[in-house]
């Protein structure tokens, strides 16, 4: 409820900290394919749930060129050196309902989506209470929140602490800095080889971390 001293509601999107640089710079969370399919709209995934969602985990291919779902958030943690989530509010007139992307959806595609939502379910999530989507970029004058969780503050049963991540800082203005001159990938992706190596950034901010966890990728 609304009113006079009363919290906002906060829907979160759940990424890892390979995003850090890409997010900044951009200063939008764009719309993806994700779960949609050729043909349909591409959305923003967000969840009024404060723990990460398990649909966001990643995969990573292994020497045999096998796929592999990160079975945990610590694991994820340790392999792109954190986790981000972005936070806005949940009444935020970009965010639809998820029962606005599942109509959208082709006929022949309705099948996929159930199976996707009973996947969602048997990991532990809530979609029809939580999800929402945005069919828009969602822009950083919308973010309520900018909060990284990195390797040491997660455990084995999740984020111990989430750090709030100050963008108008000096700390950002150096990781853009140092970033400014990097290149992209032919395959259009930020790789390890094009950012700038975090153990040569300034250590200006005031977390208790060092840049090392900064890393734009883990090979």
């Amino acid at each position: 409820m609304k009113g006079f001293g009363s919290a906002t509601e906060v829907s979160w999107h759940y990424t890892d900290a390979r995003q850090l640089l890409p997010l900044i710079k951009s200063k939008a969370l764009k719309p993806t394919m994700g779960y949609s399919h050729r043909g349909e709209r591409p959305v923003v995934w967000f969840t009024r749930a404060d723990t990460y969602e398990p649909m966001a985990y990643p995969a990573w291919l292994d020497e045999n060129g096998i796929r592999h779902v990160m079975a945990s958030e610590k694991e994820i943690a340790t392999r792109a050196n954190g986790l981000l989530r972005i936070g806005v509010a949940a009444d935020d007139p970009c965010l639809r309902p998820l029962s606005q992307w599942t109509n959208s959806r082709r006929p022949e595609n309705q099948n996929l989506a159930e199976e996707m939502l009973n996947v969602a379910k048997e990991l532990g999530s809530n979609p029809v209470a939580n999800w929402q989507v945005s069919f828009k970029p969602v822009t950083q004058k919308r973010w309520l929140h900018f909060q990284i969780a990195f390797p040491e503050n997660v455990g084995e049963a999740g984020v111990l602490t989430w750090s709030e991540w100050d963008l108008r800082a000096q700390y950002t203005k150096d990781l853009l800095k140092m970033g400014s001159d990097s290149l992209i990938c032919d395959e259009g992706i930020s790789c390890e080889c094009c950012e700038p190596d975090a153990r040569l950034l300034p250590e200006s901010h005031p977390l208790p971390v060092s840049y090392t966890h900064l890393r734009a990728h883990e090979t």
